[in-house]
């Protein structure tokens, strides 16, 4: 009985020790504020990396510029993406910046595809889908206009539209 006893009491600075540190933990996160990745009106999540060139790439390179950030693959997005280049060589002297982030695709992959497709603009591969999570993307394409000041002012789910793309961006294109 006396074994048992001394058991029951090894287990119970254990329990006390994890409950402690269980309250402690909910203490901490329960005052933190949650942020919803990638929300209109918010601030554009920095993100930065290496692009297809070996040259470092930030968001905030492009800061006073407007800048269309679109999440894509090649298996979904790849024809539709080319559309861009001729928007983008229009209104690039307008202050217009185009940073494609590229999920699940190796860089090489990404370099041969924007090559032979001449793409100018900015192209960087998330492989690890960082930045997706920053800007909490879940499918693709997935565009997000961000103004001069680094604000998120539209995002655009599904299929890439030019149209709607400079219906957009002209409003912030002309201040």
């Amino acid at each position: 009985m006396k074994l048992l006893s001394s058991g029951a009491n090894r287990i119970r600075p254990v329990s006390l020790a994890v409950t402690l540190l269980l309250f402690a933990t909910l203490a901490v996160f329960t005052g933190c504020e949650q942020k919803e990745p990638g929300k209109v009106g918010g601030k554009a999540p920095g993100i930065s990396g290496v692009d297809i060139h070996g040259e470092y790439v930030s968001l905030s390179q492009f800061k006073g510029k407007v800048v269309v950030l679109i999440f894509w693959t090649k298996s979904c997005c790849g024809e539709k993406i080319k559309e861009l280049e001729p928007y983008y060589k229009l209104n690039r002297d307008k202050g217009l910046a185009i940073l494609g982030i590229n999920e699940n695709n190796s860089k090489e992959i990404v370099e041969s595809y924007s090559k032979a497709n001449g793409l100018t603009f900015s192209m960087q591969t998330d492989e690890m889908g960082m930045a997706a999570r920053e800007y909490g993307v879940f499918g693709f394409p997935t565009v997000f206009i961000i103004d001069r000041e680094g604000v998120i002012r539209k995002k655009i789910l599904g299929d890439i539209n030019i149209e709607q793309l400079n219906k957009v961006t002209v409003q912030f294109l002309t201040k």
